[in-house]
């Protein structure tokens, strides 16, 4: 250390050197003249200085030059950083760490007061509160905040009181760089608080359970779940909440997961809430250890699955519904498999025209059950909705099946979509129209029969519907009105072809009929009005038309011409 140093000091140091083993203090006096007193409290100093050392042998005291490194020396091998000042806060040693912290020189911070220098960057009102305490004996050590350029430093800040070679009080400062562990507890606070976030927000329960099935963590989610308090579970078996005949099943389930290759298992079972129910829940479990690799437990996330249980029970029962509607619905249903086109299902209104079951079905292809020409129209559209993805109606297929013969069938294809919108199956309904066809076409052909015979009539014959619109006219109606064949099929009757003066009356009268009924058994005479605007005399007789429900569906007319009337 620089400052005042006695002549007497250097002379006391000399005279210790050159005798290595050491001089009693009386010695010493001898040596350099000076009396004892004197030379005692010197070497009182040059200890405190750590450049003499002192041992007792019994009542004597023998002093040798210090085998110790000097201040100097030692504070530049230390890697935090460190300078004395004196009572004047005059820097009197500084170490490299510092010039190289400071950018600074040591030639320009040594001798100069600590504002004036350097180490005025550290002329913080508390480190120098702290160095005034420490010129009283007091150290101290403070964490400071240092605001750099680059960014923030922090120091631990240690005032060590000293004594200067010149025998004044000095401090020594020791600044501690703890920027690094800083950062990391600021990182490890932030990366808690995710952690707490996350626990606490989730709507999962997270554990922790030790190798005594006992729980050492629960998180705050678990009392919405199960009702229970997490700090009075804390400390309880897992297995206080499980039904007992479960336990030795759940314990087996969750120890598991030390096997398995992915190091984890997930375990559905049934734990008592609070109020005494039980609830369903689905342990994630997953096994803990420590820095040795020793087992400690497990950790587990638990999520309440009893609603899930309920959707899933009601889905099933859906299932089942749509299946049993499914499978006694009068139309044959085939589904099949779009990625290898196999057969997956039929149901049993197939079963029953085609002869094969769905075990029979399932997994094979149409071609190793069904005749070629079977198969050409169990599986036509299909194409067509792998092309297009939407449905495809095919109106009347005829086709011979073995052991019923020919019948014609409605066909119906619809593709069925996964979640992501690919298409997996395609759904293929087949419903037997064959007597509904032949009914058709018997109906038709009556129907024609009855339209010729009509028209082979020599006089007209309509069909008036109940809101006065001609629904029927024969061939012989439109040639004596002089309009072409179903030229008045929807036209009104009466602004068509009655003549104007008789309208009224006869519209008014033909609705009175239809609500009673009934017409008169008579036939009466009038005149029908022709496209040309001539009157023809006719005689006509009208009778009511049921309809299926016993009401009047419309009115027949008939009419002949009268000759001669003009």
């Amino acid at each position: 250390m620089l400052g005042a140093f006695p002549q007497e000091l250097t002379r006391i140091c000399e005279v210790l050197r050159e005798n290595p083993k050491g001089m009693a203090v009386r010695d010493i006096a001898d040596a350099i003249g000076m009396n004892r007193n004197t030379v005692s409290r010197y070497l009182d100093m040059l200890r405190v200085a750590g450049q003499v050392e002192m041992k007792t042998y019994g009542k004597a005291k023998v002093f040798y030059i210090s085998q110790r490194m000097p201040i100097s020396a030692m504070i530049d091998c230390a890697a935090d950083m460190v300078f004395v000042v004196d009572p004047s806060l005059t820097v009197v040693e500084v170490n490299d760490t510092v010039c190289t912290f400071l950018g600074g020189d040591r030639d320009e911070i040594l001798g100069c007061p600590m504002r004036n220098s350097s180490l005025g960057a550290f002329d913080h009102p508390l480190i120098v509160g702290r160095i005034k305490d420490a010129m009283e004996g007091n150290g101290s050590t403070d964490e400071l905040r240092y605001m750099r350029v680059d960014g923030e430093v922090f120091f631990r800040v240690k005032t060590i009181p000293t004594v200067l070679n010149s025998g004044l009080p000095g401090v020594a400062v020791v600044m501690e760089d703890i920027t690094g562990k800083k950062v990391a507890e600021e990182a490890l606070r932030e990366s808690e608080l995710k952690f707490r976030t996350l626990v606490e927000d989730i709507s999962d329960a997270i554990w922790i359970i030790g190798d005594d099935w006992t729980f050492s963590y629960v998180s705050p989610r678990t009392e919405d779940i199960l009702g229970h308090l997490p700090e009075r579970m804390e400390g309880q078996p897992l297995f206080s909440y499980v039904p007992e005949f479960d336990c030795t099943e759940v314990g087996a389930a969750i120890a598991a997961c030390r096997e398995g290759p992915r190091r984890g298992s997930v375990v559905s079972l049934s734990m008592q809430h609070a109020d005494g129910h039980m609830v369903n829940v689905e342990v994630s479990a997953s096994p803990r250890y420590d820095l040795l690799g020793d087992f400690t437990g497990y950790r587990a996330v638990c999520r309440d699955v009893s609603e899930r249980r309920v959707q899933e029970k009601r889905l099933l029962q859906w299932k089942s519904f749509l299946f049993s509607i499914v499978q006694n619905i009068p139309a044959k249903v085939l589904v099949t498999n779009v990625e290898d086109h196999s057969l997956m299902f039929v149901n049993h209104s197939f079963e029953e025209m085609f002869g094969v079951s769905s075990e029979d079905v399932a997994g094979r292809h149409c071609t190793e059950i069904f005749t070629q020409d079977l198969c050409r129209m169990l599986l036509c559209g299909d194409e067509d909705i792998l092309q297009s993805g939407v449905e495809v109606d095919i109106p009347e297929v005829v086709v011979d099946v073995p052991g019923i013969g020919e019948r014609i069938l409605w066909i119906k294809k619809i593709p069925i979509f996964s979640g992501k919108g690919h298409l997996h199956y395609i759904l293929g309904i087949y419903r037997d129209v064959t007597d509904t066809v032949r009914n058709e076409q018997r109906i038709r052909a009556e129907r024609d029969q009855a339209q010729q015979s009509l028209d082979s009539a020599s006089n007209l014959i309509a069909v008036v519907a109940p809101d006065g619109t001609i629904r029927t006219m024969n061939r012989r109606g439109s040639e004596m009105l002089g309009y072409p064949a179903d030229g008045l099929i929807g036209r009104n009757w009466f602004d068509t072809v009655v003549p104007p003066h008789a309208r009224e009356v006869l519209r008014q009268r033909f609705f009175a009929v239809l609500e009673n009924s009934s017409f008169p058994a008579v036939s009466e005479n009038g005149h029908l009005l022709c496209s040309d605007g001539r009157l023809i005399a006719v005689a006509w007789q009208n009778a009511i038309l049921p309809g299926e429900d016993g009401a009047p569906a419309g009115v027949v007319t008939s009419a002949q011409p009268l000759p001669d009337i003009f």
